[in-house]
């Protein structure tokens, strides 16, 4: 990929990431607060078809990459993200549950879990 190419990715994927951060926290209400899905999943995403685009010798990239072969492999990569996660999370459902009772909640996950609250106590 050349540098230009290599700016326009994380460019797009800044915008991308900061759009999808706040929608998922203000619009769609999913509780992510460190933006673990917009950076991982969709800028992944991003990144791993930008290769295709700007990998290619007439955008300044070296070549021996192909947009539909980084467009397949997405959607694998995807795909098995995918399926991990609802295996894994449906293991942890069944095995303990996944989330806190409402006096948990209320006390939050700091002192209900990990017996440690946010400020100290000196």
């Amino acid at each position: 990929m050349h540098p230009v190419g290599a700016l326009v990715t994380g460019a797009v994927a800044g915008g991308l990431f900061v759009w999808c951060f706040i929608a998922a926290q203000d619009r769609w209400k999913i509780d992510d607060v460190l933006g673990v899905w917009p950076l991982h999943g969709l800028c992944g995403v991003w990144g791993g078809i930008a290769c295709g685009i700007f990998g290619q010798t007439a955008l300044g990239g070296l070549g021996g990459v192909s947009l539909i072969s980084q467009l397949i492999g997405t959607a694998l990569g995807v795909l098995v993200a995918l399926v991990g996660g609802l295996l894994v999370y449906g293991v942890i459902k069944r095995v303990t549950g996944l989330r806190l009772s409402q006096e948990e909640e209320y006390y939050g996950a700091d002192l209900s879990i990990h017996k440690i609250g946010a400020v100290s106590q000196d």
